[in-house]
């Protein structure tokens, strides 16, 4: 295979792994699964995960297949750009690789979902469509722990400060981590 094909592979892996790690976040999160957007969302992971999904039971209100799967679509990207011989092949070393890839990118995912959130609430508040509606969801679920430590004041929700200042902090430690581990971040769609 040439590198373009290779890397062609890797693009659309990666991206269903966004999918399958989006669908984790709406579990997690416990949006509303009446939503289109979810429904639809659900339908394609679930494509990948069905059959880990039969050995794996959620553990906690953790979808252990979805990140399961997540994990192992990164290892097999990073085991495709291996055959190119950019990168060499180490089992270990994929898999570590993949844990923290799948990790900076759910912290991503949360960090934009809570951005979008965010200026959905302020420009667009009580529209009705259902990806305002889901991201508003996403961000209020995002938000809601960080309530008890910071109540509204006046109207003003300030909450998203704190959220901002930890996933900020999650996601630098896990860079670093990342980056002590080896993981070429031009090959991680998390970084």
């Amino acid at each position: 295979m040439t590198e373009a094909t290779l890397y062609l592979f890797k693009a659309i892996l990666d991206v269903i792994s966004l999918v399958i790690l989006i669908t984790f976040l709406f579990r997690l999160l416990k949006v509303d699964y009446y939503n289109p957007l979810v429904q639809g969302m659900l339908k394609f992971a679930d494509i990948f995960t069905s059959l880990i999904r039969s050995i794996f039971r959620p553990l906690f209100g953790i979808d252990l297949a979805s990140l399961i799967t997540a994990v192992a679509l990164q290892a097999f990207c990073f085991y495709l750009i291996s055959l190119d011989d950019a990168i060499l092949f180490s089992f270990g070393i994929m898999i570590s690789w993949s844990l923290f890839s799948v990790l900076l990118m759910v912290l991503t995912i949360v960090w934009w979902g809570l951005v979008a959130g965010i200026v959905i609430s302020w420009v667009a508040r009580g529209n009705p469509h259902p990806a305002f509606s889901l991201l508003m969801q996403m961000s209020d679920q995002i938000c809601k722990p960080f309530r008890s430590f910071l109540p509204p004041v006046a109207g003003l929700d300030f909450s998203p400060i704190l959220a901002f200042i930890l996933l900020n902090f999650l996601w630098a430690a896990a860079f670093g981590l990342s980056i002590e581990a080896g993981l070429p971040m031009h090959l991680s769609m998390g970084g």
